[in-house]
Formats: structure tokens, C-alpha cells, sequence
């Protein structure tokens, strides 16, 4: 466990030193628009950053914007980074502060240890699966709902995703159920949530793996659960439902 916390505080390191940047002010010109999406050169720059400072650790790393072999989710024994550097890109270019650094450990399908740091509030929830997680260093036990009628649903829309009417019915069917549903436009932000006990559910159709690896190692970690089931569309593209409690996956 020594080896695993020496790669956590490397990850800290980097994702600090990151988010300090991004908050004091990234490089916000557009390198990509669509109907869909939007990409800066702050996404590009702050992952060659975090790249750089994981080097170190000798580890294979996939990521948004610079890619890497997505065989990794496939082979049990390896170790690798999953790292999303500026995750909530638009929440970022007009100046919403829900944004974060997001990086995760996996070995092949497994999520290991995590860090989110969300630099705009300062706050950088750490873990690793089997030993709890932290927020700013401080040891956090996630106060959730126990009934899902009290629990509050974090969710969102990939880019991609079919958003006509015919598609978002069984979404609006499901969601009566809980007491509070939330979208806030970034799913490492919003799986974190689920790990320190903002919220009890996030559910997502779609999200990649960068996006969501450091969260459900958090919310593994804190005591949660996850069920992560591959879309087919494209490589490393899941349905991804995290939950406090089992029975709510």
C-alpha cells in the first residue's frame, strides 16, 4: 500500500499544480466547435502537464485529448492512468465554476486509487479503493440517504448523446423516484459527489473512461458501488451508474 500512496500523492501533485493554473487563468482560445462540443487549448496544455509530472511514475496514461492504448481496460494486471485534466471544458470557457482535474488510477477493468480536484472551490478529494478517501486531507465518511426516495440523482448528456424525445423517455421515467435530480455539466465532479455525499446516485449513458476512472475509484473507495458496462459505439465508452447503496446500481 506505501507504493500505491506514493502514486497518490505524485497524482495530487500533479492535479494541484494543474488546477492551480487553470484557475488562475488557462488558455481559453477554441481548437474545436461543433453542434456538440467545444475544446480549448487549455485541455491540450493542462494534459501535457499532468502527462509530464506522471512520468515518473513510469505508468502507461490514456487521456481525453492526447489518447493511448485503450487495450489497457482489458489486460487485469496493468497498471495505468486515466486522466481527464480539465473535465467541464464549457462550464470552464464561460466562466461556471463546476470544473475539475481529474485522475485515476485502473488496473485493466479495476479502479484503484483517484483524485478530483476541483480547483475553483479548492477542494481535492483523494482515495484509494480499500482505504477510504479524504477531502484536502482530512478524512471523509460519506453521510448518505438511506432511502431513495431522500436520494438525490446526479446525471448528464455526453456530447453525443440521442437527446430526442423518443430516446430521453425511459431517462424521465426513471427519475421520479428520487427526491432530487442534478446535472452540473461535469462527471468527474459529479461521481466525486456521489463519494463525499453531496449526492447518492450518478448515472450517465455514454461517459469515457477518463472522465469517470478517479471518480469510481473515490466512490469505490468511500464505500459505494459501481456498475460500468461498455456502449460498443467507440473504445472506452461506457454506461456508468454509481450508487451508495447496491440494490440502487
Amino acid at each position: 500500500m506505501n507504493e500505491l500512496k506514493k502514486l497518490l500523492d505524485i497524482a495530487e501533485a500533479a492535479a494541484r499544480e494543474t488546477g492551480e493554473i487553470l484557475r488562475k487563468g488557462g488558455d481559453k482560445r477554441i481548437s474545436l466547435c461543433d453542434n456538440t462540443d467545444v475544446k480549448l487549448k487549455a485541455d491540450e496544455d493542462s494534459e501535457r502537464l499532468v502527462r509530464e509530472r506522471l512520468a515518473a511514475t513510469g505508468l502507461p496514461i490514456i487521456g481525453e485529448e492526447l489518447g493511448g492504448d485503450p487495450a489497457l481496460y482489458d489486460s487485469a494486471g496493468t497498471l495505468y492512468w486515466a486522466v481527464d485534466p480539465l473535465d467541464g471544458t464549457f462550464n470552464y470557457l464561460r466562466g461556471q465554476p463546476l470544473t475539475c482535474v481529474s485522475i485515476g488510477l485502473m488496473r485493466g477493468s479495476e479502479p484503484v486509487l483517484g483524485i478530483i480536484f476541483n480547483f475553483n472551490a479548492n477542494e481535492c478529494i483523494s482515495g484509494i479503493v480499500g482505504e477510504g478517501i479524504a477531502v484536502n486531507g482530512e478524512k471523509c465518511v460519506p453521510a448518505w440517504a438511506t432511502e431513495i426516495s431522500q436520494a438525490c440523482l446526479m446525471t448528464g448528456f455526453p456530447a453525443l448523446a440521442d437527446k430526442s424525445p423518443e430516446a430521453l423517455r425511459p431517462f424521465f421515467e426513471s427519475i421520479g423516484k428520487f427526491k432530487k435530480i442534478r446535472m452540473i455539466g461535469s462527471a468527474a465532479l459529479a461521481v466525486s459527489y456521489v463519494a463525499t455525499g453531496k449526492a447518492e446516485v450518478y448515472r450517465e449513458q455514454g461517459t469515457n473512461l477518463w472522465d469517470v476512472a478517479a471518480g469510481i475509484a473515490l466512490v469505490k473507495a468511500a464505500g459505494g458501488f459501481f456498475k460500468i458496462t461498455p456502449t460498443g459505439k467507440r473504445a472506452l465508452n461506457f454506461n456508468l451508474t454509481c450508487a451508495a447503496r447496491e440494490e440502487w446500481l
